[in-house]
């Protein structure tokens, strides 16, 4: 393997094939080998990080997914960049922990951690579970998901968010691409949960690895306060910067229109723009607007937030 600037390539013969003799990683005695996400799209995912599929060499049915840092181990005269990138995913395997020692069901579980080393140089990395989809194809694959299960939906995602937030910490990068499925138990109806992933972005409220007028996040999916801190941080106008819980529920509340619509908002909202047939529709719209309010200061907080989803779950006995 060879490290590039902003990913981390896998060996591959002629034809692309990967090299099973090249990628792969060990760990307490096991061999892991590397494979891409998608074999139809050979890519490895990810802007801060690299991320592949992973098999136990003994094991090969089973799939985890492991997630290497693009940034390798700073030296002491490293730019301040590298380091706080680098710094940033050392705090994403020390959040991951932190929550699965607290037994937080909802977010996704990390197994072990790292550093494999490429050409002379130490990325970490970390091995997570491996969902059996994303948010995004689960709602484009099933058209016909009835209002209460995408309540359910609503709800669980709330509750991890929640979980986060209680912690300290700010996911601030809130998508479908980062919301993940798990069947647990033998059928798809047994049981599902709904976990959030991918803390590449998280922050905590003491702690701060942003660069000045970095782009935290996905356009379409960016809060206020994030478009300032890309756009105007640098100039110091005195526009809000600071990217924080009330952030990320402005991102949930996209998230929710998605889940009811399958479309994003932009702009402002009147009821005739939500479209769905739902009992309870101008509640749930007005709860969705106090959610996307532009001023921070007016917009919903988590706790206020939590009420109404209490209450939505009873209205639709999920």
């Amino acid at each position: 393997m060879k490290f590039e600037s902003k990913r981390i390539i896998l060996s591959e013969d002629a034809d692309k094939n990967l090299l099973a003799d090249e990628n792969f990683i060990e760990h307490e005695g096991g061999v892991y080998f590397l494979h891409y996400l998608n074999e139809k799209y050979k890519n490895s995912k990810g802007g801060n990080s690299s991320v592949f599929t992973l098999s136990p060499a003994d094991e090969p049915q089973k799939k985890f997914v492991i997630k290497i840092c693009n940034y390798h181990r700073p030296s002491r005269n490293a730019h301040a960049h590298i380091i706080r990138r680098h710094g940033r995913f050392i705090e994403e395997i020390k959040v991951l922990r932190e929550l699965k020692e607290k037994g937080r069901e909802n977010i996704v579980s990390i197994l072990f951690d790292g550093s494999i080393r490429i050409d002379g140089r130490d990325f970490p990395y970390y091995v997570m579970e491996k969902a059996d989809c994303d948010l995004k194809e689960y709602m484009f694959a099933n058209s016909e998901i009835d209002n209460q299960e995408k309540v359910k939906f609503c709800v669980n995602i709330f509750q991890a968010l929640s979980d986060l937030h209680k912690e300290g910490y700010y996911h601030r990068d809130i998508k479908p691409d980062n919301i993940f499925l798990f069947f647990i138990g033998d059928t798809e109806k047994e049981k599902a949960i709904w976990k959030i992933g991918d803390l590449g972005l998280a922050a905590h409220r003491d702690k701060d690895y942003d660069d000045l007028g970095e782009k935290i996040g996905p356009f379409g999916w960016l809060s206020p306060e994030a478009m300032n801190k890309f756009l105007t941080e640098e100039a110091n106008i005195g526009f809000d910067c600071r990217i924080d819980d009330k952030s990320d529920i402005f991102q949930l509340g996209k998230l929710f229109w998605f889940i009811f619509q399958r479309n994003v908002p932009i702009g402002q909202l009147e009821l005739d723009d939500f479209l769905v047939s739902i009992n309870h529709k101008e509640i749930i719209f007005e709860l969705l607007k106090e959610m996307l309010r532009y001023s921070k200061v007016r917009r919903i907080n988590r706790e206020v937030l939590g009420s109404f989803m209490a209450e939505l779950q009873r209205s639709f006995a999920v």
